[in-house]
C-alpha cells in the first residue's frame, strides 16, 4: 500500500502571506528585526511570521511561544487582522501536534476575526485549513464542502495561487476517494497554470501528488520521473518532510516493482526524517509501508512488528484510518498463526472504524473467525464426542433430515423475500413522503420573496414620484443585494445564522431610509456560537417587518428595534423586541400600515412553514409573541422569541 501523499502544511503556511520556505537565515533576519521594533503592531506581525516559518521547520515549542506572544499583543492592542493570524497559525500547530479540537477551536477564532474585518483572503485560507483537518480525520465530505466555499471566495477575488491550492485540496479529496482521473486533471491544470513556477514548494507537492496517481494507475516510469522531481525540489529549499515524502513514494514504486530491498532502505530513511522532525502522521504510514513490504517476502514477525508500531502511534495521534489498517494486518497475522482468538479481537476492533454499512465479505470473515475461535477452544471436547458417534446412519433417517431441510429452506427463502418486500416498501414510502415534504416546505418558502418584493417596490415608486432621487438610488442599491441574497438562498431550506443576520441588517437599513429614520436597530450574535448553526431562511424578517409597521410607526417619537441571537437548552434562539405602541393598542389604532391581507400574508405563510418543518422534526420550531410592560403594568413595546431546532432533518 502507498503512502497518503501531503500537502497541509504548503496550505497551512499561505495563510498571512509567508512564501519563504526553510530558510534559517531568514528566521534569524526577522528575529533581529523585532529586537529593534517598537511599534506594537509591527512586532505582532514579525512575531507571527517567525513563528509561522519556525513551524514550517518544525520547531514547535519556538514556534508556539512566538505565536502566543503575537496573539496576546495583538488582543491588548485590539489589532483583530493580527490576532486573526496569531489564531489562525496556532490552529496549524495543533494540528501538526494531532490536536484536532484545539485546532477547530483555534481556527473557528480566525475565522470569525476575518469575517468581522471582510477579509475574504483570510476567510478563504481558514476555511481551506478547516477543510484539510476534515480530512486528516476522514471526513471528506465536510473537506470537500469547504475546499469549494473557499475556491468560489478566490474566484470572487481573483486570488490566482488560492486558486491553484483549492483545485489542489479539491484533487487530494477525489485521489483519497479513489477517483485517480478526476484528480490527475486538477493536478496536470495547476502544472499549466501561469505564475506559480517559481513556487517550488508547492510545485514538490504538485509532482508528488501526480506522482501518486500513476503509481495507483501501474504506470511506474511516470511515478518515478514525478517522484524525482519532487525530491529535487524539496532537497532545493531543505524541506525536511518533502525530502521524507519523496523518499517513501519512490520505495513504494521499488515495492510495486518487487525491488524489495531498494524500497525497505529509502522507506527507513524517509522513516527516519519523520522522527527527526517530529512528523507522527507521516512517521505511521511509513510503518504500514514498511509492514507490508516484509509480510509480501513472507517474514511475518517482522511484518507484525511494524504493524504494532502503527497501531501504537496511531492511536496516539488519534489516526482512525491507520488504526484500521493497522487491527485488520495484526488479525490476518493471527490469524496465519492460528491464534483465532486474538485475530477476532483485532478484527472487531478494525471492524469499530468501519462505515456502518458493513459488506457482505465483512461479515463472512467476522463468522469464519468466530467459528474458527471456537471450533479451536472446543476441540477435544469434540473428539470425544466424535469417538462415541454412530458411523453409520439409516437409510429413512437421510430422507428424514432432507426433507426437514428443504422445508427448513423453503420457509426460509419466503420469510427472507417478504422481509425484502417489505423493506424496499416502507423505503419507497418515505422517500415519497420526504419528497413530498420537501416541496411543500420549499414552496411555502419562496411565496416569501413576492411578498417582500412587493413592498420595496412600493417604496422605490414613492421616491421617485416625491422626486427623491438620491434616496430612490440608495434605496435601490441596497434593495438590489437583497434581490441577490434571496436568489442565492432560494434553493436552500437553511441559511446560516452570519448570512441571516447580514440580510436583516440589510432590511432594516432599508426600512430606515424608508421611514425617514424613524428608527434605530441593533443586531447581536452570542460570542463563541457555532458558525455552523443555520435557520430556515425568510423565517424572522415577517416579524421584524411587524415590529416596524405596527410598532414603531404609529408612535409620536422614533423607536428602537433588537434582534439577538443565542443559543439556549441546544436549540437557537432568536429574540426580536421594539419599543412600539403593543399590539392592543395597534389592533385599536387600525393605522394605514394595517393592511389587513397584507399582514394575514406574512403570519399565515409564517405559520404554515412552522407546522410544515416540525412535522418532520422531533425538536420544533417555537414562536412566541408577548407584550413588554413596565412596572406599572403599562405596555412599552413588543418582544418576539422564536426557537429554532439545532439540527433538521
Amino acid at each position: 500500500m502507498q503512502s497518503r501523499f501531503r500537502n497541509t502544511i504548503f496550505l497551512l503556511l499561505l495563510v498571512g502571506g509567508i512564501s519563504v520556505m526553510g530558510q534559517t537565515n531568514y528566521i534569524d533576519s526577522l528575529r533581529k528585526v523585532l529586537e529593534t521594533t517598537v511599534q506594537d503592531t509591527s512586532r505582532v506581525k514579525l512575531m507571527n511570521d517567525i513563528g509561522g516559518l519556525m513551524l514550517n521547520n518544525g520547531q514547535y515549542i519556538l514556534a508556539e511561544a512566538y505565536l502566543n506572544k503575537a496573539k496576546k499583543l495583538a488582543d491588548d492592542n485590539n489589532y483583530k487582522s493580527g490576532l486573526a493570524v496569531s489564531y489562525s497559525r496556532i490552529g496549524i500547530l495543533c494540528m501538526d501536534k494531532n490536536d484536532y479540537p484545539n485546532a477547530n477551536k483555534n481556527y473557528l477564532m480566525a475565522l470569525q476575526l476575518q469575517k468581522e474585518l471582510g477579509d475574504k483572503k483570510g476567510i478563504a485560507d481558514v476555511t481551506s485549513n478547516m477543510g484539510i483537518a476534515s480530512s486528516d480525520q476522514g471526513d471528506y465530505a465536510k473537506a470537500l464542502e469547504n475546499y469549494f466555499t473557499a475556491l468560489k471566495i478566490r474566484e470572487e477575488i481573483g486570488d490566482k495561487e488560492g486558486l491553484n491550492i483549492s483545485m489542489m485540496s479539491i484533487a487530494n479529496i477525489y485521489f483519497l476517494q479513489n477517483k485517480f482521473t478526476t484528480a490527475l486533471e486538477y493536478y496536470l491544470n495547476i502544472l499549466r497554470s501561469k505564475g506559480m513556477e517559481n513556487k517550488k514548494f508547492f510545485m514538490g507537492q504538485v509532482h508528488n501528488n501526480i506522482g501518486l496517481v500513476y503509481l495507483q494507475l501501474k504506470e511506474y516510469s511516470k511515478a518515478l520521473s514525478y517522484f524525482n522531481t519532487s525530491l529535487k525540489m524539496a532537497e532545493q529549499i531543505n524541506d525536511k518532510l518533502g525530502v521524507g515524502i519523496s523518499y517513501t513514494n519512490i520505495g513504494s514504486v521499488y515495492s510495486a516493482q518487487k525491488d524489495h530491498r531498494s524500497a525497505i532502505e529509502l522507506i527507513t530513511k524517509g522513516c527516519d526524517l519523520f522522527i527527526e522532525i517530529g512528523d507522527k502522521k507521516s512517521e505511521v504510514e511509513a510503518y504500514y509501508q514498511l509492514g507490508n513490504i516484509y509480510d509480501s517476502l513472507g517474514q511475518k514477525q517482522k511484518a507484525f512488528e511494524y504493524f504494532k508500531k502503527q497501531l501504537v502511534l496511531a492511536k496516539e495521534i488519534n489516526s482512525k484510518v491507520n488504526v484500521k489498517t493497522a487491527c485488520l494486518a495484526i488479525s490476518e497475522y493471527y490469524k496465519s498463526t492460528g491464534n483465532f482468538k486474538d485475530a477476532l479481537m483485532y478484527y472487531q476492533e478494525y471492524k469499530n472504524f468501519e462505515d456502518s454499512i458493513q459488506s457482505e465479505s465483512n461479515l463472512k470473515t467476522i463468522a469464519e473467525l468466530d467459528a474458527k475461535y471456537n471450533s479451536q477452544k472446543k476441540e477435544k471436547e469434540i473428539e470425544l464426542l466424535k469417538k462415541e458417534q454412530d458411523l453409520t446412519k439409516a437409510k429413512n433417517d437421510k430422507q428424514n433430515q432432507l426433507i426437514l431441510a428443504s422445508v427448513v429452506l423453503i420457509v426460509l427463502i419466503s420469510f427472507t423475500g417478504f422481509v425484502f418486500y417489505r423493506s424496499n416498501q416502507l423505503k419507497k414510502k418515505n422517500a415519497l413522503e420526504r419528497k413530498n415534504f420537501e416541496l411543500e416546505r420549499n414552496a411555502l418558502s419562496a411565496q416569501m420573496n413576492p411578498h417582500f418584493i412587493f413592498n420595496s417596490l412600493g417604496t422605490i415608486s414613492g421616491f421617485i414620484a416625491d422626486n427623491e432621487k438620491e434616496k430612490a438610488v440608495e434605496y435601490l442599491g441596497i434593495f438590489s443585494r437583497l434581490i441577490r441574497h434571496n436568489l442565492e438562498q432560494s434553493r436552500q431550506t437553511l441559511i446560516l445564522l452570519s448570512d441571516e443576520a447580514q440580510m436583516l441588517r440589510s432590511y432594516l437599513h432599508l426600512q430606515q431610509l424608508r421611514f425617514d429614520n424613524k428608527f434605530d436597530f441593533k443586531i447581536e450574535l452570542e460570542n463563541g456560537m457555532d458558525d455552523a448553526l443555520a435557520i430556515p431562511p425568510m423565517f424572522i424578517q415577517p416579524f421584524v417587518e411587524n415590529s416596524i409597521l405596527h410598532g414603531i410607526i404609529p408612535k409620536d417619537e422614533n423607536g428602537f428595534i433588537s434582534v439577538n441571537f443565542y443559543t439556549k437548552e441546544e436549540k437557537v434562539v432568536c429574540e426580536i423586541k421594539d419599543d412600539g405602541i403593543g399590539r392592543s393598542e395597534s389592533l385599536k389604532r387600525k393605522t394605514v400600515f394595517d393592511e389587513a391581507h397584507h399582514k394575514s400574508l406574512a403570519t399565515t405563510i409564517t405559520e404554515d412553514r412552522k407546522n410544515i418543518i416540525n412535522t418532520r422534526n422531533k425538536e420544533k420550531i417555537d414562536i412566541d409573541i408577548v407584550d413588554i410592560k413596565n412596572e406599572t403594568g403599562g405596555i412599552t413595546g413588543t418582544k418576539v422569541v422564536l426557537s429554532f431546532p439545532s439540527e433538521y432533518i
